[in-house]
């Protein structure tokens, strides 16, 4: 029998774990990255780049079932198997759609591409068909996760993923140098370990839950949609900044942007482990604004911190990181913005949980609705006269409008819930 770790140290433990899965994952490109490139060529790493790129888009409509899992695990106690299976139909009917759809779409721009004299080779669409294979088996694995994730056992959650992926790094390894060093070679590798990792996961969570009783706590289907609508327009603000100016700057200036964005993008992604140790506790804790200033501390510890020391000094920040002063001169001023930007989300990050704990979804939506609205009029107006310096101007808005509201939110939430019960949005 297992015997539950004490409420401190298993936090710990979680946010360790979280951690160091984080950095596991960094890790691992930079070992496996040039065995691929070798073993592919830069035509084959191409395409396998685009699957990615794919996959990498894919993948961000977590963003609209994951929160709400963690908090409806953690609030089941023994509805939790319930609640898994609930979520498991969310997840593999939406990767079942999104597959569909994409084998589709994908069978339309290769006919579009092939009377236009450009045509997609048969590896790099079989690669992408392949991609949306391995999303298909990958997103439904999300639901055992969000369930071990949801139950505070994330240092297992975690190892299983890592076992996964390096199994996957080696199946793959293998079929490029045994079988054929090809796109669709290396998409099939990870497929097939996908499939894998869905049908042993899906069996482990059946296993434990065997003996659990299986609670039907009430179904808000309303509540999932309109969280799914809220968070939706979430990932547009984060979103539309390199869209925007993918089309309407010189190569050149996108190139440098995309690339002083890539801190912001990690900074930003150190939310994800502390957010993760600590919702079960905020979604079943009787004061759960207590627990919200606790991630506002450590968040503000680990991320907003440094955030602020390279708002401070940016040029010299670029100038060690990209080794070239003209580069680090040109980007340090939206370089300055967006480290901001991080600070300013950083901080509104704890109210956007209370939120999501009590059923604030319209409250959710009309702020995002709102940051879009302002991002849209700013890319529109200052790009033509400041460049870049516009899509550090919409992040921005992405912190400072929540900030703005932050106060009253936090009131209004405290004042209105603390002595209550959850309810429906």
């Amino acid at each position: 029998m297992r015997i539950p770790a004490p409420p401190t140290r298993r936090l710990i433990e979680n946010l360790v774990s979280n951690y160091g899965y984080v950095g596991f994952l960094a890790l691992i490109p930079i070992v496996v990255v040039p065995w691929y490139l070798h073993l592919l060529g830069s035509s084959g790493w191409s395409s396998v780049a685009l699957c990615l790129t794919l996959q990498g888009v894919l993948f961000s409509l977590d963003m609209m079932l994951g929160p709400l899992m963690l908090r409806d695990v953690a609030r089941a106690s023994t509805g939790a198997t319930w609640t898994y299976r609930r979520f498991l139909r969310i997840y593999a009917g939406t990767s079942a759609v999104v597959f569909a759809t994409g084998l589709i779409a994908l069978t339309i721009i290769a006919d579009y591409r092939q009377t236009r004299s450009e045509p997609i080779s048969a590896d790099t669409l079989w690669a992408l068909r392949l991609a949306l294979l391995q999303f298909l088996f990958q997103f439904a694995n999300n639901a055992a996760i969000g369930y071990w994730n949801g139950l505070e056992r994330q240092r297992f959650a975690n190892l299983r993923l890592a076992m996964f992926t390096l199994a996957k790094h080696a199946c793959a390894l293998t079929a490029l140098l045994l079988w054929q060093a090809s796109a669709d070679t290396y998409m099939a590798a990870f497929a097939l370990v996908s499939a894998i990792e869905f049908a042993l996961n899906y069996r482990h969570v059946r296993r434990e839950s065997a003996d659990a009783p299986v609670a039907t706590p009430p179904e808000r289907r309303h509540d999932v949609r309109g969280f799914a609508a809220a968070a939706l327009l979430g990932l547009v603000t984060a979103q539309i900044d390199r869209g925007y100016l993918a089309l309407a700057l010189p190569g050149q200036e996108y190139g440098l942007y995309y690339l002083i964005g890539i801190p912001m993008l990690t900074l930003f992604s150190l939310q994800m482990p502390i957010q993760r140790a600590y919702l079960p506790r905020l979604m079943t804790a009787s004061s759960p604004h207590r627990v919200a200033a606790d991630i506002l501390k450590v968040s503000v510890l680990l991320i907003a911190v440094p955030s602020l020391l390279l708002a401070a000094f940016p040029q010299l920040a670029l100038t060690l990181w990209l080794h070239d002063a003209e580069l680090a001169a040109k980007g340090a001023s939206t370089f300055r913005l967006l480290m901001l930007a991080v600070t300013m989300n950083v901080v509104f990050a704890p109210v956007r949980l209370l939120l999501l704990n009590w059923h604030r979804n319209g409250m959710i939506g009309t702020l995002n609705a709102l940051v879009l609205s302002v991002q849209i009029v700013l890319l529109i107006w200052l790009t033509p006269r400041f460049g870049m310096i516009a899509g550090a101007a919409a992040w921005l808005a992405s912190g400072l409008i929540p900030l703005v509201y932050t106060p009253a939110i936090w009131r209004t939430l405290v004042r209105t819930n603390t002595s209550k019960e959850p309810t429906g949005a």
